[in-house]
């Protein structure tokens, strides 16, 4: 039989190592993904730019406070009644409610389908909005 190299490790550091794959499996959905975020780093921030303000400012909202939001806008599209994977069409202004809407889309089983700024020119952004109507209408 040929020799196998063993590293060293001790009881410690195996039973460490053992709780982490029994407590923390691996994230199977994106309910999985966020809510095992949540859980480790709740105070983690994440930083969404405000179109609004003059100066491009960042606002920040911690892992618990945006999961929050987002379970909350999720159960507000469940109440629409629409099938699983329709697709919702999200255009916001806020980054951070662009963010939030796709993620509850996704949440709620609804399929998001984010939007560039429309143009200024009303027969373009006329143009564009009917263009949309049509691809999911």
């Amino acid at each position: 039989m040929a020799p196998v190299a063993v590293s060293p490790t001790t009881i410690t550091e195996f039973v460490t190592t053992f709780k982490t794959y029994v407590v923390s499996p691996q994230p199977n959905t994106l309910h999985d993904v966020i809510a095992q975020a949540v859980d480790r780093y709740p105070l983690h921030e994440l930083g969404f730019i405000t179109s609004s303000a003059h100066d491009s400012s960042i606002q920040t909202k911690t892992f618990s406070a945006f999961n929050q939001y987002v379970r909350n806008l999720a159960r507000a599209m469940l109440e629409w009644g629409k099938p699983t994977g329709s697709v919702v069409v999200v255009y916001l202004t806020e980054h951070e409610d662009n963010m939030a809407a796709v993620w509850a889309c996704l949440l709620a089983g609804y399929v998001p389908c984010l939007q560039p700024a429309l143009s200024a020119q009303q027969a373009h952004k006329e143009g564009h909005v009917a263009h949309i109507k049509n691809l999911f209408g």
